[in-house]
């Protein structure tokens, strides 16, 4: 992986920001089924989106990750 520094527009910005924000809502969302008696077991990843998105919106297309259990933003963003 090679990291080349670049001014980051709006556009990038902006679709970090929802990348980060979708798993964070389904997080929100698991845990009040948890609270509710809906689920038995969810193993949040809540506060830590931003290493699995960012993780994978660094990758190259032709690159590989396994993520685990906790890497719900693995899931949402590639």
């Amino acid at each position: 992986m090679r990291f080349q520094h670049k001014e980051f527009d709006d556009k990038f910005l902006l679709s970090t920001y929802r990348h980060l924000l979708l798993p964070r809502m389904i997080e929100e969302h698991m845990l009040l089924q948890l609270r509710h008696g809906r689920l038995s077991k969810w193993f949040s990843a809540w506060g830590q989106e931003a290493v699995s998105v960012g993780a994978a919106l660094a990758m190259e297309d032709s690159e590989w990750l396994l993520p685990a259990h906790r890497n719900l933003g693995v899931f949402t963003t590639r």
